[in-house]
């Protein structure tokens, strides 16, 4: 790694200089550039929101274009089919996924500002504080259309619907059919392919292009030469590297690492959120002295104006298993969406692994089969050009007699000292030894919380993650299950209950109801380890059945988030059980993919279980979650609010006291001049208060007149 500022100059400037300079660079090209530093498959898969891998609404176990949006690096069956709202289903008569009928495509979920999201995901190689076997970070960030105008999914199925378009570098036409999705602007996209690559950068022995510009890095060594290199319109140098040095129009949210007290106050710092990031008007140049060569002028774009991101350290999770983290939880992290946020927006979570061959004291850095060891210093975050291949790509499978780099492609040596009869091959890929992955949701809105519901009520976005298939079918990808699974709120909160899916699922996938179809419901149940959900005279969750039994809102309630309104679309048939048949509305058949059950208020305490009747099948599949709902718990600024209210009442009453007493009492110092409670100006008549006044004053005469004759007495 090197600083833009003073190694990302042409090659006639890059030579690394003092380690103070180097680290001055690394630490801003630190997490990925070592994250895209060290060798493992390792994949990342949103579940909730829906992260798409790339999809759109191919009907297939996996996704069709892998470059349509962004490089994933990912396993193509992971991902998530894009939401539908047909009504009530995006299907021909053959159960054939249909794009031309309204709503296709169109089941994007809303989320309200300062409402609650819970992120989870799945990291095929594990992350987190105490895991043994990666150096991990995940982050997590966001992009609205405030950021590009033109963000959306795109409707063009198939394999030539790159964002972009087919052509490179992308034409302004191309970019601007609205068939094509696109989340990164394509300004963004053309800065990153005329600007110099970062060349202080750890590349290892990968031959990496310099004539595509920030295209090219040791993920990516032969840049975007053509459209079929690629991935959408993002700029692979910031996709591998974090925090970048140039601007993005990527918010960040947070950062979870395995090294939160060594790492987060640097990311922190380093985050657009907070800090401006330069540019040259000369589009070659990526630092301010190459940009001066150039006769251009260094410029430096404005921070996000945001708080600088949360940074934890991540719950532990095992690698080689896309599943749960410590606990059987998902990996989440739940997001407050900003007040500032609104519109049409994206998510995408980024996983960055590297291995410990690059620290310090790692057998790969210090002894090995190196005929000298390695100086890589005591942090791997500054690992730079001066360990890479002298003269790359030159080296592969040869008898590795040492660095650099510290290990070359596919490395070959007598590891066990065992004689140079015994020597192994080691898997090193140095183009994925250090890697970035990601996965980003589809495309939704943003929305003003509604007039009715005050600005200090929380709100939790209540969904339903997974896909149609039995689960090996859908792995990656999970099955149906609501998210959050396990939820407690208080009483008066409220949960935005609301999930999309999609009519395009595999034809061959496992699943009730109609073919293809993702539906769900909620409905509640007694006991989560039963199946048969409670007759409306026990409801407690969406109304307290039993203290209001002729609440006919809380029967709607209840009666729409069972049947899913299905009689607005089509008629149903309580007699038809054709699994397929839109008309049977007991399967959900008549239902659109997407539903939005609208904001409900937790009004009953106590744990309220549910199950979603089509999809919990025993001993197939389990969709069953449980809400608790507790107290409500006062808040520090209500706790200060009552204390200064009880004071002030207090020194009311106590001040109210005084008056009347010194209103009785006129003789006392309650009633002199200066202490006289000027309240009783207002609440007493005025001939009854001029009278206590006129007592006053006779009273101090003849007091005065007392004293006196007290002082002129003879002493006896």
């Amino acid at each position: 790694h090197s600083s833009p500022s003073t190694f990302a100059a042409p090659p006639r400037t890059v030579a690394v200089t003092t380690k103070a300079m180097r680290k001055a660079w690394i630490a801003i090209s630190s997490l990925s550039g070592l994250l895209s530093v060290l060798p493992v498959r390792g994949d990342v898969y949103l579940h909730n929101p829906r992260g798409s891998n790339n999809k759109l609404s191919e009907q297939s176990n996996n996704a069709q274009n892998q470059q349509r949006l962004f490089d994933s690096q990912n396993n193509a069956q992971g991902g998530y089919q894009i939401g539908d709202n047909c009504q009530p289903v995006c299907q021909d008569a053959d159960r054939n996924y249909d794009a031309t009928k309204g709503g296709a495509m169109q089941g994007a979920m809303t989320y309200y500002q300062g409402s609650e999201l819970y992120i989870e995901w799945a990291a095929q190689h594990g992350c987190g504080a105490g895991q043994p076997n990666v150096i991990c970070q995940m982050i997590l960030q966001y992009m609205c259309e405030n950021d590009n105008p033109g963000i959306r999914d795109g409707t063009k199925r198939g394999n030539q619907n790159t964002a972009g378009g087919e052509q490179e570098p992308p034409t302004i036409t191309e970019a601007a059919e609205t068939a094509l999705g696109q989340h990164e602007p394509l300004d963004f996209y053309l800065s990153c392919k005329q600007r110099e690559r970062q060349k202080g950068l750890y590349t290892a022995d990968q031959n990496v292009a310099n004539n595509q510009g920030a295209t090219a890095t040791r993920q990516n060594p032969n840049g975007n030469n053509n459209a079929n290199q690629r991935n959408g319109l993002e700029c692979p140098e910031e996709r591998d590297y974090y925090p970048y040095w140039h601007p993005t129009p990527w918010h960040d949210i947070a950062i979870i690492t395995d090294e939160p007290n060594r790492r987060c106050e640097y990311y922190r710092n380093e985050s657009q959120n907070v800090k401006p990031k330069g540019y040259c008007t000369e589009a070659v140049a990526n630092n301010p002295e190459a940009c001066a060569d150039a006769a251009g002028e260094w410029k430096e774009k404005e921070p996000h104006g945001e708080p600088p991101p949360e940074c934890v350290g991540g719950m532990s999770s095992r690698d080689n298993h896309n599943g749960n983290a410590r606990g059987g939880k998902p990996n989440y992290y739940l997001w407050r969406i900003p007040e500032t946020v609104e519109g049409r927006c994206v998510l995408r979570i980024r996983y960055n692994i590297t291995t410990g061959d690059f620290r310090a004291a790692s057998l790969a850095a210090t002894e090995g089969p190196a005929t000298s060891s390695l100086d890589v210093g005591d942090d791997y975050f500054f690992l730079d050009k001066a360990f890479n291949d002298p003269d790359p790509g030159q080296r592969r499978r040869n008898p590795f007699k040492g660095g650099p780099p510290v290990l070359p492609q596919d490395p070959v040596a007598d590891w066990l000292d065992l004689g140079e009869d015994y020597r192994l091959q080691l898997q090193v890929n140095t183009n994925q030894y250090g890697r970035t992955f990601q996965d980003r949701t589809h495309t939704f809105l943003v929305r003003k919380r509604p007039s009715d519901v005050p600005e200090s009520a929380r709100i939790v976005n209540y969904n339903v993650r997974g896909r149609r298939g039995n689960i090996v079918q859908v792995y990656p990808s999970v099955e149906y299950d609501f998210v959050p699974q396990d939820l407690t709120v208080e009483l008066g909160d409220y949960l935005h209950i609301q999930w999309t899916g999609s009519d395009a699922n595999a034809k061959g996938n496992d699943g009730n109801g109609r073919q293809s179809t993702d539906r769900s419901n909620l409905v509640q149940m007694s006991e989560r380890e039963e199946n048969v959900p409670l007759p409306l005279s026990k409801q407690t969750l969406l109304f307290n059945a039993a203290a209001n039994p002729s609440d006919e809102d809380g029967k709607n309630l209840v009666r729409r988030l069972a049947y899913l309104d299905q009689q607005k679309y089509v008629d149903c048939d309580k007699e038809n059980n054709d699994q397929n048949a839109i008309e049977n509305c007991k399967q959900l058949n008549g239902a659109p993919g997407y539903f939005d059950g609208g904001l409900v208020q937790m009004k009953t305490l106590g744990t309220h279980k549910v199950l979603s009747t089509r999809n919990n099948d025993f001993s197939n599949r389990s969709q069953k979650a449980t809400i608790n709902v507790i107290p409500r718990k006062w808040k520090t600024e209500e706790v200060i609010l009552l204390v200064a209210g009880l004071l002030v009442g207090a020194a009311v009453v106590a001040y109210l006291f005084a008056a009347v007493y010194a209103f009785w009492r006129p003789t006392s110092w309650l009633f002199s001049k200066k202490y006289r409670p000027r309240i009783l100006r207002y609440v007493t008549r005025k001939q009854a208060l001029e009278r206590q006044i006129q007592f006053r004053k006779e009273w101090k005469k003849e007091e005065h007149r007392r004293w006196k004759e007290l002082c002129e007495r003879p002493l006896a």
